[in-house]
This record gives C-alpha cells, sequence and structure tokens, in this order.
C-alpha cells in the first residue's frame, strides 16, 4: 500500500563541495512561471562560493531550446545581464544528479538574493509538465517511486481529460520537504480536487465535485428506500459560496500573491438574492493564469453556490458493499421533491463517507446530493415523436434500479 506519509526530501545545498549556506534546500519546480506578477519568484541557493555557482532548482528544468526562458534578477529586482552567467539546465553537478545552475563570471554575492524565473520539469516526452494531474502523477511515480499496482489508473486517466477539458494548468514549487500526502492535497484542492485510498489500497485522484466526469458503469450502485433507516437530510448556509474571489500568482521569494480576480462574473446573483451575499477568498499558490483562477472561481460557484443536501442513512442490507468513500450511487427517496417537485428519482449521490457495521448486516453512509440526476436516454431512430412530451438529453429516469 502507497505510504501517504512518505517524505518528498529536496535537495540540500550540503550535498556540495562549498555552499554559502549548507541547510538552505533545492527547489522542485512545475509549470510556466515565467509569466504572471514582476520580478523573480523564488530564490537561487548559492553551491560554490569560490565557483560562483548557483542552483535554480533541484532537477533538470526544461530546455532552452524547447522553449525556456529564464531570467535572473538581483536583490534590487534589477535583470542580471544573462552575459554574466552561463546557464546549464540539465547539470549533473558534482556527481549529485542532475539539476540546473548558473555559473557567474565573477563573484555575484553582492547581486545576493539572486532570484529566478524560468520554466519547470519536463514529462518523458519533453513537454512542459503543466496539467495538474500530469503533476501528481510526476510526484507519484518519478518522486515519490510508487507502482502503478498503487495508483488508481482510471481516476488518474479521467481527472487528467477533466482537467484539460476545464484548460487548467497549473504552475508552482515547492521550497521545502513536505509528506507525498500533503503535496497532493495542496496541489489538486487549487484545482477543486481531491485523492483517496479505495478499500484496495490503491489511491484515487478525483478533479469533479459534481458528476459531470461519470459513466454510466459507475452508477451501477442504488441505494433504495426501502433499505434505509435513521435517514436525515441537512443544508448549511455556512458551507454554500455564492461569490468566490481569488489571489493568485504567489511570489515565494517575497511571501505575497501578486494577481487577484473579484469573482463578479461567475457569481451567482440568483442565489445571493436568495441567501445573501456569501463570499469566499482562495489563495491558490498553483495557478498563475487569469483564465485559470476564473474558470476555478466560476466552477466552485457552480458547485456550492445553492445549501447542498448532505444525507445520512443507514442502509438494512449489504447490497452496495462495494461502495467505498468517493463513489457515485443512486438514491431515490419519495418524501423529498425534485426540482419539479416530483418524488426524488435516481438523484446521484456522493459518498462522503461509510461506516460498516457487519455485525448488524448494515452500512452507515454518509452522502453529498450532487444536483445531477440520471437521465432517460432514447435512440435517434423516430421511434419517438417531437411532440414536447419529453426533453431530449434532460428528462429525469424514473426506472428503478
Amino acid at each position: 500500500m502507497l505510504d501517504l506519509n512518505t517524505e518528498i526530501s529536496l535537495k540540500r545545498a550540503w550535498l556540495y563541495a562549498n555552499p554559502r549556506r549548507p541547510s538552505l534546500e533545492l527547489p522542485l519546480v512545475w509549470g510556466d512561471l515565467t509569466s504572471g506578477g514582476s520580478g523573480g519568484l523564488w530564490k537561487a541557493v548559492c553551491l560554490d562560493i569560490d565557483a560562483y555557482v548557483y542552483a535554480l532548482a533541484g532537477h533538470a528544468l526544461l530546455p532552452m531550446a524547447d522553449g525556456n526562458q529564464v531570467t535572473l534578477y538581483d536583490q534590487d529586482g534589477a535583470v542580471i545581464n544573462s552575459s554574466d552567467y552561463t546557464l546549464n539546465l540539465d547539470h549533473g553537478y558534482q556527481g549529485q544528479g542532475s539539476i540546473a545552475t548558473a555559473t557567474f563570471s565573477q563573484d555575484a554575492k553582492d547581486l545576493e538574493p539572486i532570484t529566478v524565473r524560468a520554466k519547470g520539469r519536463a514529462d518523458a516526452q519533453g513537454d512542459l509538465i503543466e496539467n495538474p494531474v500530469d503533476l501528481v502523477s510526476d510526484v507519484l511515480f518519478n518522486l515519490a517511486g510508487a507502482d502503478a499496482e498503487e495508483v488508481e489508473t482510471t481516476s488518474l486517466s479521467r481527472a487528467r481529460a477533466r482537467a484539460e477539458e476545464l484548460g487548467y494548468e497549473a504552475a508552482g514549487l515547492v521550497a521545502r520537504s513536505t509528506t507525498l500526502g500533503g503535496l497532493l492535497t495542496e496541489v489538486l484542492s487549487n484545482f477543486l480536487g481531491s485523492w483517496w485510498q479505495g478499500g484496495d489500497g490503491r489511491l484515487k485522484v478525483f478533479l469533479d465535485l459534481g458528476a459531470g466526469s461519470l459513466s454510466e458503469g459507475e452508477l451501477g450502485c442504488s441505494l433504495r428506500q426501502g433499505n434505509l433507516s435513521q435517514l436525515q437530510v441537512s443544508a448549511k448556509l455556512s458551507e454554500m459560496v455564492n461569490r468566490a474571489e481569488i489571489h493568485y500568482c504567489h511570489n515565494q521569494a517575497l511571501g505575497e500573491y501578486e494577481a487577484g480576480y473579484d469573482g463578479s462574473d461567475g457569481q451567482d446573483l440568483k442565489a445571493q438574492g436568495l441567501y445573501g451575499l456569501v463570499s469566499r477568498t482562495l489563495e491558490l499558490k498553483w495557478v498563475r493564469a487569469a483564465e485559470v483562477a476564473q474558470t476555478i472561481s466560476t466552477r466552485l460557484v457552480s458547485l456550492l453556490g445553492r445549501p447542498r443536501r448532505v444525507i445520512t442513512c443507514r442502509e438494512n442490507a449489504l447490497t452496495n458493499i462495494p461502495l467505498e468513500k468517493g463513489d457515485a450511487a443512486l438514491l431515490s427517496l419519495a418524501w423529498l421533491s425534485d426540482e419539479r417537485g416530483l418524488p426524488l428519482k435516481n438523484q446521484i449521490v456522493r459518498v462522503l463517507g461509510i461506516e460498516p457495521d457487519f455485525d448488524g448486516g448494515a452500512l452507515n453512509y454518509t452522502l453529498l446530493d450532487t444536483g445531477f440526476f440520471k437521465t432517460e436516454i432514447y435512440p435517434a431512430d423516430g421511434t419517438r415523436e417531437a411532440d414536447g412530451d419529453s426533453v431530449a438529453g434532460s428528462a429525469r429516469d424514473r426506472a428503478d434500479y
């Protein structure tokens, strides 16, 4: 089983012969950190005070030939003339593995702290890693040494496709050693994603709080009212968000965000009229593009703009024992209404928590109402008339499953 407490260790300056400050860590860098904000974004680490060698990252960076644009800044924020140093973005320096370095032609101590802008790690095909799920895969397989059997690859592939569909791009850095679980949480949460370990111990990655990324095969479990007891339904206004402001373009060197979005375009005015303004401010260290910040803001409001129902119940049967945290299921409750005032039928819920009671032959669930439902599907073969009797592609499926 994958150990999520595994430490993601950064290289230290003490690995090298003559560093200025031996305890400093060499950062891990991903994505396009040449855009957004101003000045340098992280500090270079002096590895040799006599040879004037500085580490830009604790690994190789995207080659200059593939579009990397590296800029160094002095302590006053002025651009350092590129003729004053030589770059080696894949440098096997002093036998300690590949890092990215800048070697100055003369002592650069008076320029310190020297800060950097550049593009980060490349994948096996030589392309810049930008998709946040590709970043997660890089961490899992290349840094943490995970085996393919320890990761649920179907969820990983679906999350990657979802991130690409939404136009998500990740760009950021890790400046201090951290845990695998902590890093995965930090990155995925910036894009409204999460991870968990299933009953088989495999890691699952999830990038959609709703039901938009589900396939028909994932709705094989149905929670029937006749098997349910101790039902409780709640919805908390404190958990809704009808306007999301975003702080992004984080500058590690300054310790502050250099850009912001007020959330005005994606706010839910109807929800504000019903419940009042409920605004949240998100600080997204792994986002640098304005369009990505706006998409996340709009997406969050679309998911949490109205009070979300949370259902707790006890299933007095073990018919749905394959369900795990994060899985989707169908729920039907005759005493709860849908959007048309009819009994709730085949509503799609997400399992937030599950507690088996095998002695009692029961399962206790905490379920999140996604706001979506299973729809009817009709073949486009002319057998149904376009007479207004049903709505193609959006009519609630009222069959029993």
